[in-house]
């Protein structure tokens, strides 16, 4: 077994030479499940686009709705007058006041 190089440590040369010499060291059987762990590893890299475009895509139509509701807000539905069936002489207390007065100052009220 060889003893290391100690390299100075702005030495770009000799930093490739040690590492030159590490991979020697390494055995067939760990550098081929190295690349196997590497090349399995690589497509997760890849899928990582998708997730970015699906999350810009839907705050962008997120934006949009957001912007319409704003532009038209939506109106709130008429609401239908229903007549009332029953007679229950609630008008009498929407009446003028002055008809009361006209008809105490007139003798018809008498008749």
């Amino acid at each position: 077994m060889s003893r290391p190089v100690t390299p100075p440590l702005h030495d770009d040369a000799a930093l490739h030479a040690l590492h030159a010499q590490a991979l020697q060291q390494v055995s067939p059987v760990t550098l081929a499940r190295l690349r196997s762990a590497r090349h399995a590893a690589a497509p997760r890299r890849s899928r990582a686009h998708g997730w970015w475009m699906a999350t810009a895509c839907s705050a962008v139509a997120a934006l949009a709705l957001g912007y319409s509701f704003t532009a038209n807000p939506p109106s709130a539905p008429a609401t239908p007058t229903v007549a009332s069936a029953v007679d229950d002489s609630s008008d009498v207390l929407d009446e003028n006041p002055d008809l009361y007065v006209w008809l105490g100052t007139t003798d018809l009220a008498m008749e």
